[in-house]
């Protein structure tokens, strides 16, 4: 697995290649994720999803859905699927920092 060579500054990666801290999670983290997953490179509009992600986590616990995403950021469920063509889980969530969620195949 990819993701699983990724050594992002500070931060240890589980077996499915999320950080097992949230705290661990920077910028150069995310491209790092980015790479090791085959997304980007990483544009603002990237950047805009990941940041709203992120925040959205801290506020509220969970991930945010695609619907959320794309009312908060303008774009289209479309746009967020060429974006993070892995989905939003393993591409959105991951280069956030974000943990798996549970019951997330």
């Amino acid at each position: 697995m990819a993701e699983a060579a990724v050594q992002p500054q500070g931060g240890a990666l589980d077996a499915e290649g999320f950080l097992e801290a949230i705290t661990s999670w920077n910028r150069q983290t995310a491209e790092a994720l980015a790479k090791a997953n085959d997304i980007g490179p990483l544009t603002d509009q990237h950047w805009l999803v990941i940041e709203y992600v992120k925040s959205y986590y801290e506020e509220h616990g969970v991930g945010p859905p695609v619907v959320k995403i794309g009312k908060a950021t303008g774009l289209n469920a479309a746009d967020i699927c060429r974006l993070f063509p892995c989905g939003v889980v393993r591409g959105a969530y991951r280069l956030a920092g974000l943990p798996r969620p549970a019951g997330c195949m």
